[in-house]
């Protein structure tokens, strides 16, 4: 890519950030919605012409972005077995998994974990035959780790201010649960660079492009990947603008 490319990139990113921006104010000037379990307000929020229920919604949108994973926002309402009805947050329609967007406290777990086994299929692993071995996933997002260089030791010379510099600009690193009760990775593919969730019996190629994954497969409680925070669209940074109301 050139570095005319580069440039050009940069400023639709930055008319986008603006946008994104200038949506969310408006959005947020009537009364945002509070969570029936936890009392906490949701803020709506744009984030690439998507209006988001959360902010953590939004954010883990612009995460799946930097990890190269292809979402969609609430494309589909299922009828679990139990006669429930349940609308996932996210669909990643290229690697065959659903994602579920939980904040602290993590209320109502419960329809993913049943939906995780509505989908799951019942080949045995090695004679599978489904477009998605095992079945689609269903993953439960969490909260982000948060960057702490004190206690790294790649970090260990660094000096005091830079530490607290870096962590208030890291955005964490990712967390998550399995519905299906047993190991879940994230790993990166050597071929289309793509993150995907895996489990064993799909930890062997890319769901989008079939090339082998880098190794290791790393758990979720291991810090790798980074969470990617919207700033700009932070609740303390906006404020409803009352005249464009």
């Amino acid at each position: 890519m050139t570095e005319s490319n580069d440039w050009n990139e940069y400023v639709e990113q930055l008319i986008q950030d603006c946008g994104d921006r200038q949506a969310t104010v408006n959005l947020r000037s009537s009364e945002g919605e509070s969570d029936e379990q936890t009392t906490i307000k949701a803020l709506p929020t744009v984030y690439r012409d998507t209006e988001f229920r959360s902010l953590l919604e939004a954010c883990w949108a612009a995460t799946l972005d930097s990890l190269r994973i292809v979402w969609e926002y609430e494309p589909e309402t299922f009828t679990l077995p139990s006669g429930v009805k349940y609308l996932p947050d996210f669909h990643l329609p290229e690697i065959g998994a659903w994602l579920e967007v939980k904040g602290p406290g993590i209320p109502r777990i419960e329809k993913a974990f049943e939906l995780g086994a509505m989908l799951a299929c019942s080949c045995e692993p090695l004679a599978c035959t489904c477009r998605w071995t095992g079945g689609e996933l269903v993953i439960v997002g969490h909260p982000p780790t948060p960057m702490d260089p004190w206690n790294q030791d790649s970090y260990r010379h660094w000096p005091r201010y830079a530490k607290a510099k870096l962590a208030r600009r890291h955005g964490g690193f990712i967390r998550w649960t399995s519905t299906r009760r047993h190991n879940s990775w994230m790993t990166r593919c050597s071929g289309c660079t793509r993150v995907s969730w895996v489990e064993a019996p799909r930890a062997f190629r890319c769901p989008v492009c079939e090339s082998g994954f880098e190794a290791p497969l790393y758990r979720s409680f291991e810090n790798h990947f980074e969470f990617e925070r919207l700033p700009w669209l932070s609740g303390g940074a906006l404020k409803a603008d009352v005249s464009a109301a």
